[in-house]
């Protein structure tokens, strides 16, 4: 096995691996956002006026901002943060099992290439609320837990898994 051509079973495991990171990064505890009133943060509390610190994983906070009323975000966040990577894990498994299977690739890696653009909008959003923490006012803090991490690591996964079914496809 060369470096720029991983094995079928390599590409398989790493595959599965995704799937598990994701499933992960999607239901697991991945930001708490504290809210702050710096400098009266503990008389703000005592008075209510602001919110204790909330956790959120990404499938949690779909579903607060679809409950919400927040209905064309969420919809949004669904489908590029849910549903378009979970598709595109699946249809690198396709592929994987055409190759294995002695079949052509090209149409199955095409579909995963083609929808897996979308499935990035998910980092960019986090990247926002991140940066936007600096920003709030009172000193409120996002603190980035570790379903952000396999989440990050489901993606970096899905991009090798899509290089090396790339290679394998036009070697083949």
């Amino acid at each position: 096995m060369s470096l720029c051509k991983p094995s079928l079973s390599m590409l398989v495991a790493l595959n599965w691996v995704g799937h598990g990171l994701l499933a992960c990064g999607l239901f697991a505890p991945c930001m708490t956002i504290t809210p702050r009133l710096e400098p009266h943060t503990g008389l703000a509390e005592w008075l209510g006026l602001v919110d204790r610190p909330e956790t959120y994983s990404i499938f949690s906070g779909v579903w607060k901002l679809l409950r919400g009323g927040n209905v064309a975000i969420g919809v949004v966040l669904l489908v590029c943060s849910v549903l378009i990577p979970l598709a595109k894990l699946v249809a690198y498994r396709a592929g994987l099992a055409d190759l294995r299977g002695g079949r052509p690739v090209t149409p199955t890696h095409r579909l995963a290439a083609a929808i897996g653009k979308y499935s990035m909008v998910d980092v960019f959003v986090i990247a926002l609320f991140v940066f936007s923490s600096q920003t709030f006012p009172g000193g409120t803090e996002i603190e980035l837990l570790w379903g952000t991490y396999a989440f990050g690591g489901a993606a970096l996964l899905s991009i090798a898994v899509g290089f090396g079914l790339g290679r394998a496809a036009e070697d083949d």
